[in-house]
Order: structure tokens, then C-alpha cells, then sequence
């Protein structure tokens, strides 16, 4: 590890402290310098024999010149993270000048390699958290050997007696014109870092999956005397403080929330589950920032079935509207009809307008699509239509647009 960071050490120490920086790996072979006079893969007599005592060293001017590749200076041990020589690091000088620096710059350098050593792990647990859930993603019952994916999740710490519930995050804030990359880096830590603290329990997972999707695979749990319900409810109310952190930190997101299952073909249901409520969650109200699938069952059942039946409903029950200029406001006035229980009021509160605009809008509907607004079989065809209209249904309709709602 210390290899590929020892260029970029040694010049960094240099340009601190005013003395050039020799650093070795255990043969004494360098692999750092910044003086471009001392050749990257010479021998340094000095730093090879620390190297191997593990103890420091100096060099005087006449000491030097008996020792291949070695000029005046300190050399002292770099000790790794298991507290074994890595290799080295000199300081060229006179050593009553830069013997006062050189404990200084080994601790700097060990330090510079901890911490290195644990960002390298970090990324490699990342990257192994992306590979799990996209395998996970794509886990077939009966053709994928469930325990070889056991296996690899209870490496990072899942646990198989309990019972996942999965929460899918989009962060949603636009990065700032002219933003560096290395912004947007620390954005996505400190996303990560609020998530594992709401989702921080044991059993819990938490990772990125791209730049702006985090996933969260929350340990619950939910034996016989825990109704679903309650269970679902707490991960939402986790959702919630997890979402009131992230505003406070100006990183907004959107949640979508996934059964609650158990096995890992349950985790990869519950997986699907949430993006698929991200997605109809954020078609039907873009407002609300948590979706759970368990609201959304019926719209998951309808966009399972034939494409060519979501269309053929979609375009026979609202064909009229697709080529009217408010079309899409008596979509969303079908939608709030419906939700509201068919109560006037509660629609012009949805809609944000006026209960005589309901009204009217109504007797719109009544006259163009020839229903009684009341009549619940009747609009509940239309209502599901819009549904599936929201949600990329009717190759035929000119609604393939963002939505505004």
C-alpha cells in the first residue's frame, strides 16, 4: 500500500518542512524521492538496513560515502497498520538539523498511509455492496443458488433469522453549476454517513448503488405477536428523521419503501419493491418525498399484467382527453375525485382550487367521458387509466411528458 502513495508523500513532506524525502519500500529499494537526482528503484544502503532492524538510524557525511545510494540524514521505520515495518522514510541533511523534524514526518507518514489503507477498504466495501445488490436485483428462485448470496451479504454484516425490509434513495438536489467532483464526493459521504446513522442497527446494510441511489437493507423485526403494519410504520418514522437530517444538510432526497420479507429471494423482492414505489410514488404525487409499495399494491398489480391491456384501458377511457388543452387538469381532477372519497371539498384541496372549479370540472368529465361522477365502478376504470397513464402506459397518447403534479 505504501507504493502508490509514496511519490506524492515524499514531495508533500518536502515542500512542508524544507529538507528532501527518500522513501523505501522493505528491500530499501526507493520508491519515493523528492530530489530528481535520486532514481526511483536505486538501492539505499541506509534506509535497508532500518528496514530490516526496524530501528532509526543517521548518516554523518563520512558515514554516507561507505553506504551504496545513501546520502547525510535520518532514516526511520514506517509501520503499518499491524504495527510491522512497511518501509521507510529519510530525511537528507546534516542529522542535528533535520533530526528534529524526523519523528515528526514518520508519524505524518504513517498516518498518511492509515488513512489511505482505510479509504482503499471503504471503496472496496462500496464496491462490493454495489455487486451484491445488483445481483440481488436480478435473483431468480430456482435458477440462482441462494446461499452463495447468503454468504457474501452476511460478510457485510446481514443476518439471515431476520426478517429485510428495503429502503431505495434518490438524492434529488442539483449539484451547483461550476461544482467540482470532489463536492459532489463529500455530498454522497455525508448522505451515506446520515443513512447509516438512522439505519444503523444491527443487521442492517447500507450502501451506494450509483452517485445519487442509496440503498438501505433494514433489519425488522417481525415475529408473530409484531403486525406488519407496526413494523412498516417504525421504518417510516426512521425514513422521516433520516429525511429531516438531510434537509437540514440541503440534501434532499425521495424514499421509496419495499415489504418487508425474508430469504434473500425476499430481499431481492423487497428491493424491486421500493424502486417500483420510488417510481409510482413519484408519478402519482412528486410532492410527498416516502413512498411505501404497500400503498401502491394495486398499481403494481395492474402494471404486471399485458402491456397491450394497460393500453387498451388507458386509451379507451381517456382517449377523448389526450386531445383536449386540459386534458391533463381533468386527469389530476379524476385522480382527486377518487382519493378524496368523492368529497368536493377534499378535491379542491388536492387540486389547490376552488370547490365550484370541481364542480364544474366535473360536470367537464360527465359531458365528455359520458359517467356519472358518483357512480364508483365508472370512475374507478377512469381512475386506474390515469394511473397507468402516470405511469408511461398508451403508446398512442401525447402524454409521454413530464408531469407537472
Amino acid at each position: 500500500m505504501l507504493r502508490p502513495i509514496a511519490q506524492e508523500l515524499a514531495e508533500t513532506i518536502a515542500r512542508t518542512i524544507g529538507y528532501d524525502v527518500v522513501i523505501t519500500d522493505l528491500a530499501g529499494i526507493i520508491i519515493g524521492c523528492s530530489d530528481p537526482t535520486r532514481g526511483i528503484g536505486t538501492l539505499n544502503e541506509a534506509c535497508a538496513q532500518v528496514a530490516a532492524s526496524g530501528q532509526p538510524r543517521w548518516e554523518s557525511e563520512e558515514d554516507a560515502k561507505l553506504l551504496k545510494g545513501t546520502k547525510p540524514g535520518v532514516t526511520y521505520p514506517i509501520l503499518g497498520v499491524d504495527r510491522k515495518v512497511a518501509g521507510t522514510i529519510a530525511l537528507t541533511g546534516a542529522p542535528e538539523l533535520v533530526r528534529p523534524f524526523a519523528l515528526l514526518v514518520k508519524t505524518q507518514a504513517e498516518l498518511y498511509l492509515k488513512e489511505r489503507i482505510a479509504a482503499a477498504e471503504l471503496q472496496e466495501r462500496e464496491r462490493n455492496f454495489q455487486a451484491l445488490v445488483s445481483d440481488i436485483a436480478l435473483f431468480k428462485q430456482g435458477i440462482n443458488d441462494p446461499k452463495i448470496y447468503e454468504t457474501r451479504a452476511e460478510l457485510m454484516g446481514y443476518t439471515p433469522s431476520s426478517s429485510y425490509c428495503v429502503v431505495a434513495l434518490n438524492e434529488t438536489s442539483q449539484p451547483d453549476e461550476g461544482s467540482s467532483h470532489g463536492a459532489d464526493y463529500s455530498a454522497q459521504q455525508r448522505l451515506l454517513s446520515e443513512i447509516r446513522t438512522c439505519f444503523g442497527n444491527p443487521g442492517d446494510l447500507c450502501g451506494s448503488t450509483s452517485p445519487h441511489r442509496f440503498v438501505a437493507f433494514c433489519a425488522v423485526n417481525c415475529d408473530d405477536d409484531t403486525s406488519s403494519r407496526s413494523v412498516l410504520d417504525d421504518v417510516k418514522k426512521r425514513c422521516e428523521t433520516l429525511l429531516n437530517r438531510l434537509t437540514a444538510a440541503k440534501l434532499p432526497c425521495k424514499i421509496g419503501i419495499g415489504g418487508i420479507h425474508r430469504d434473500i429471494d425476499g430481499l431481492s423482492a423487497s428491493y424491486r419493491e421500493a424502486l417500483a414505489a420510488l417510481q409510482m410514488g413519484g408519478n402519482a404525487d412528486s410532492s410527498e418525498p416516502i413512498h411505501c409499495i404497500s400503498g401502491y399494491r394495486i398499481e403494481e398489480l395492474l402494471l404486471k399484467s399485458e402491456m397491450t391491456l394497460q393500453d387498451a384501458l388507458v386509451e379507451r377511457e381517456l382517449a377523448p382527453l389526450f386531445a383536449r388543452n386540459d386534458g391533463d387538469e381533468l386527469q389530476d381532477t379524476i385522480a382527486a375525485w377518487c382519493e378524496s372519497g368523492f368529497s368536493v371539498v377534499r378535491a379542491a384541496e388536492l387540486l389547490h382550487v376552488h370547490r365550484t372549479t370541481v364542480d364544474y370540472r366535473l360536470e367537464k368529465l360527465q359531458r365528455i367521458l359520458s359517467v356519472e361522477p358518483r357512480d364508483f365502478r365508472e370512475m374507478s376504470r377512469l381512475y386506474w387509466a390515469v394511473v397507468l397513464w402516470r405511469n408511461g402506459r398508451s403508446k398512442n397518447s401525447p402524454r409521454r411528458r413530464s408531469r407537472r403534479r
